[in-house]
C-alpha cells in the first residue's frame, strides 16, 4: 500500500493550529486518524487491501486494488470508522477527558448521517443494494441527503450569524458540493 499526504493537509493542520491554538485542533485531527485508522482496521480484517492511501485536508481517500461488491463486507467497513471514534470516546470519559471524547462523537455522528460521500451514506446505499434495491439506491441516497444536508446547512448558517464558530457550516457546504459535483461528474463519464 502506498501512503500519500496532499498538500493541502499540512495547510488545513497549520490553519486549525492557527485558528484554535487551545489544542482543540489536534484533538480533531487525532479523532479523524483514529477513525480512518478503524476503516483501514476494518478492510485488512476483511481481506480487502487498499492499494492507495491519501491524507487530504477532508480526510482520507482510499483506493482498492478491485472495487468491492461484497455489501456486508462495505457496511463493516465503513461502520469501523464511526465505532473506532465511539470506542476513543468510551476510553476518554473514563480518563475524563469530556472535551475530546465529544470530538469523537459528534465525528462519529456526523459520519453516520445518510448522505452520499458520508458512511452512513455508504452504509444506506449498501443497505438497498443488499434488499435488492439497486435501482433505487441513486434517487435515495440524493434524496436523504438532501434532506440530512439542508437543515444542517440551515442551522450551521443560523449558528454562524450568531457569532458561533462556522466549522459546521464549512463542512455542510463542502458536503453538499460533493454530492452535487458527484453527480455532475457521474453524467459527464
Amino acid at each position: 500500500m502506498r501512503c500519500r499526504v496532499s498538500l493541502l493537509f499540512p495547510a488545513l493542520v497549520t490553519a486549525l493550529l492557527l485558528w484554535h491554538p487551545d489544542g482543540l485542533a489536534v484533538s480533531c485531527l487525532l479523532a479523524s486518524l483514529i477513525h480512518e485508522g478503524g476503516h483501514l482496521a476494518a478492510m485488512l480484517a476483511m481481506g480487502v487491501p487498499p492499494q492507495n492511501c491519501t491524507l487530504g485536508a477532508f480526510g482520507m481517500r482510499i483506493d482498492l486494488k478491485a472495487p468491492l461488491v461484497d455489501y456486508k463486507k462495505s457496511i463493516f467497513i465503513s461502520l469501523a470508522g464511526p465505532l473506532a471514534n465511539g470506542l476513543a470516546a468510551a476510553i476518554l470519559l473514563m480518563w475524563r477527558s469530556p472535551i475530546t471524547a465529544t470530538v469523537h462523537l459528534v465525528l462519529a455522528g456526523l459520519n453516520l448521517l445518510p448522505a452520499a460521500a458520508l458512511d452512513g451514506g455508504e452504509i444506506l446505499r449498501c443497505g438497498l443494494c443488499l434488499l435488492g434495491m439497486e435501482s433505487l439506491t441513486k434517487p435515495l441516497l440524493r434524496l436523504s441527503s438532501a434532506l440530512v444536508l439542508l437543515p444542517l446547512a440551515t442551522i450551521s448558517l443560523w449558528l454562524c450569524l450568531r457569532g458561533e464558530n462556522p466549522t459546521l457550516l464549512i463542512v455542510s457546504v463542502y458536503l453538499a458540493a460533493l454530492v452535487f459535483f458527484s453527480d455532475k461528474c457521474e453524467k459527464n463519464s
